[in-house]
């Protein structure tokens, strides 16, 4: 599990951690898969303080009552990610 660290517009530094999840119907039938970003603050790697989702197009996902966190920290967690993403080398699968 790789953790990438981030730093939100707030000054504060969280890292987060990613594997897939599967967003079903109310029948149980997958509809997407999205990428899981797990959130933590740098100095409680214990402590989840909440998910985002995301597409492989890029958007954002939210899901219902999934985040204990302040939309506006939220934005600002979602800006820090997309700016750490386009900093990551491309792999060029051959």
């Amino acid at each position: 599990m790789t953790k990438t660290e981030i730093i939100a517009k707030d000054g504060n530094v969280y890292f987060y951690t990613t594997s897939l999840f599967n967003a079903e119907n109310p029948l149980g039938i997958i509809k997407a898969t999205l990428t899981e970003y797990s959130l933590y603050k740098k100095n409680d790697s214990e402590t989840l303080i909440g998910k985002l989702y995301r597409t492989d197009e890029g958007n954002w996902y939210d899901l219902p009552d999934n985040n204990p966190i302040n939309p506006l920290l939220l934005t600002f967690i979602k800006m820090a990610i997309d700016e750490s993403e386009k900093k990551k080398p491309v792999v060029n699968p051959q």
